[in-house]
């Protein structure tokens, strides 16, 4: 990597840059996968086991995505591009947050705003209310905003492989947050986040049972179909993801093909 470097006087972001040209020339299959961005907490790190993101850093990246124009969805569009219905445009991204940390609606939800950016935030039920965690009228107030859409991250944030094998806890954990989540917003709740990105067939068969339209993980075994839509991709950022070369590669359509084959 020096040599090459040294030969052609490239920088490793310039190299990374070329390198995701490259991936893009041949993942084809990927056409019609949407890079769908998964943040968690909203504050400066600080030893936190919690991945966070500064508020500074993701106004940063958010203005990226205003000013270079992206075609930034919600979960509604997601499933729409990988089903067929509709021809993803270019320059497509997708936003979500995990866990219902209040930080969200304090530091990240003024940032959306500002550029009017859709995302949307899965919620661990038993934790609303819960100190450092959102409360019902902060779910409502951006719920209704038609900015941001509310999903269930299960009711205890469980293990679900682990819970699959009493699937009445199962059905509780999905259908049952569902149902408080539409009980206390008022509205359909269409969409699951599999806590720590772990599922398994019993999970996805009842997601669809319980009525979610689509589900969310990180980045799945290869042996999944990257078209999915119960076990759709998403590309962890980090205060790292800052510089517009990076940024730029894990927005790209083929980043999830890129690193399913490193």
């Amino acid at each position: 990597m020096r040599n090459i470097k040294k030969i052609f006087g490239l920088s490793a972001a310039a190299l990374f840059a070329a390198l995701m040209v490259l991936v893009s020339c041949v993942a084809l299959r990927s056409a019609s996968v949407v890079p769908v961005l998964m943040y968690h907490s909203f504050q400066v790190e600080e030893d936190s086991l919690i991945p966070c993101v500064s508020p500074e850093i993701f106004a940063d990246q958010m203005e990226f995505l205003a000013k270079n124009h992206y075609n930034v969805v919600g979960p509604d569009k997601v499933i729409a591009y990988m089903t067929g219905k509709e021809k993803m445009p270019a320059k497509t991204v997708a936003i979500t947050a995990d866990d219902g940390y209040y930080n969200f609606y304090e530091n990240a939800y003024p940032i959306l705003k500002k550029y009017n950016l859709p995302a949307t935030f899965f919620i661990v039920t038993d934790k609303i209310g819960v100190s450092g965690y959102l409360g019902w009228k902060e779910l409502r107030e951006m719920s209704d905003s038609g900015l941001i859409t509310i999903g269930s991250h299960t009711r205890s944030h469980p293990w679900i492989p682990s819970v699959s094998v009493d699937e009445k806890r199962l059905w509780s954990e999905l259908a049952g947050s569902k149902e408080i989540l539409e009980k206390g917003l008022g509205r359909p709740v269409f969409f699951l986040c599999y806590p720590s990105g772990a599922f398994n067939d019993l999970a996805k068969n009842t997601a669809k049972e319980a009525g979610y339209k689509g589900a969310f993980t990180t980045n799945p075994a290869r042996k999944s179909d990257i078209n999915d839509i119960y076990a759709i991709r998403r590309i962890k950022m980090s205060s790292t993801s800052v510089n517009p070369v990076i940024l730029w590669g894990k927005i790209s359509r083929y980043y999830a093909w890129f690193k399913e084959r490193r």
